[in-house]
Parts: C-alpha cells; sequence; structure tokens
C-alpha cells in the first residue's frame, strides 16, 4: 500500500473536521434555524446574512471532501481483515459512498435556499427541510456504516485497527439512528434542530470522523514500520 496517499486521507478527515465547526459557524447554522419556523422566518434568516451563508456553505461542502477521503483509506485497510469475500468491507464503502454524496447534497440544497434569497419563504423553507434532512434523516445510512465497521473490527482475527475502535463504532450507530424520528416532529428534543436529532448527531459524526482520521493515520504508520522490519529481517545475511 502506498503508506503516504494513507496518511494523507486520514490528516484530510482530521482537517475536514476542523473545518465543519467554523463553517457552521460562519453560516449560522451551529444553532440552527427551527423546524417550527414559518416560512417567513426561512425568507428573513436567508435575506438577512447571504453573503456569509454562501461562504459557510463553501466551507462545509469543501469539508465534505475529507469525509471521503478517510472513507477511502479506513476502506482500504478493511481489506486485510476479510480477506477474499469482503462483504463488510464493501457494506462499509458502499454505505461511505452513500453518506458522501447525502452530505454533498446536504450542502448544495442549503446552497440552492441562499442563492435566490428573493425566493418565496415557502420554497426556501423547502429548500432548507431537503437540505436538513440530507444529513439528519439519513441517519440509517451513517448508522449501517458504523455497524459494517464495528462488526469487522471485533471479528477480526489479526488485529489491524484497535478492539476499542470496533466498539466505538457500534456506539456510533446506536447514537445516530435515533435521528430519524426527526420526520415527527416540529419541536422538542426530536425535533431537528433538537438535541436528539441534531446536537447529539452533530458532535458524534465530528468526533467519528476525527477519530477515523487519526486511526487510519496511525494505522499506516504502524503498517510501514512493520514493513521495513520485514524487510531489514530479509536483508541479513544467513
Amino acid at each position: 500500500m502506498n503508506t503516504r496517499s494513507q496518511i494523507v486521507c486520514g490528516l484530510a478527515g482530521i482537517l475536514g473536521v476542523l473545518v465543519i465547526l467554523p463553517a457552521f459557524l460562519i453560516a449560522d447554522y451551529f444553532v440552527p434555524p427551527a423546524a417550527d419556523w414559518t416560512p417567513q422566518e426561512f425568507s428573513d434568516f436567508y435575506r438577512g446574512e447571504t453573503d456569509r451563508i454562501r461562504a459557510g456553505l463553501l466551507m462545509l461542502l469543501l469539508a465534505v471532501v475529507g469525509w471521503g477521503a478517510v472513507v477511502a483509506v479506513i476502506t482500504v485497510q478493511m481489506l486485510r481483515y476479510e480477506g477474499r469475500r469482503p462483504v463488510l468491507t464493501a457494506l462499509f464503502a458502499l454505505s461511505g459512498i452513500t453518506t458522501y454524496v447525502l452530505l454533498t447534497l446536504f450542502g448544495v440544497f442549503l446552497t440552492a435556499a441562499a442563492f435566490r434569497p428573493e425566493r418565496s419563504g415557502e420554497d426556501i423553507q423547502l429548500l432548507h427541510d431537503v437540505g436538513w434532512f440530507m444529513a439528519f434523516l439519513t441517519a440509517p445510512a451513517f448508522a449501517t456504516q458504523a455497524f459494517a465497521l464495528g462488526a469487522t473490527v471485533l471479528g477480526a482475527r489479526t488485529a489491524v485497527h484497535p478492539r476499542w475502535f470496533g466498539y466505538l463504532n457500534l456506539w456510533i450507530g446506536v447514537l445516530l439512528l435515533p435521528g430519524v424520528l426527526l420526520l415527527f416532529f416540529h419541536d422538542g428534543p426530536f425535533a431537528y434542530h433538537g438535541v436528539i436529532s441534531y446536537w447529539i448527531p452533530l458532535f458524534t459524526f465530528g468526533g467519528w470522523m476525527a477519530v477515523m482520521g487519526m486511526i487510519a493515520v496511525l494505522t499506516a504508520q504502524a503498517e510501514a514500520k512493520a514493513g521495513a522490519g520485514l524487510e531489514a529481517r530479509e536483508a541479513v545475511p544467513v
């Protein structure tokens, strides 16, 4: 494997997390618009600081690239677990592609809402709702990815990633799943601006992305050291 490429992809994941928080702050999404806002309130929000919202969303779209990079490197490292029939690795990769697209669409729909703030409040509200759903209502795809990775790590005979990383992924899947209930609420903790559907998934996902990036880097470095040691032993004359 190309150790440098793995390390770069892992660092891209960590960097992506460091960009996401400022992006949310700049776009004024850190404390997001509430699901029970009226169309007029959504219209006022997107007309108030349009360029600032656009700048934050552009940063968010760039940060999502880090998610794609870390998914790619973890997928490659998972292939060392399952051998010729990497079913769980394929499930992780498929889910990772799906979540990468969903996160991109999250930014795209919100950008569409900010692109023409002169639209009717109803249209802006619709675009915002669809954008928010892309990231938070679609929690099953993210949870599937976490469960697949956790099960692979814990079920492996050969250690590639630490076992605590497997348990962590299972917990992450559990923490993300309740977000699907936002479909039934406009206010309270299950609404898409509430604790269970927004705050817990936001910090859970950010921490998950950062940890995956860190694990990817450490695993690549350990693999390189092991390979160098093997080459050195083979070079010793008998």
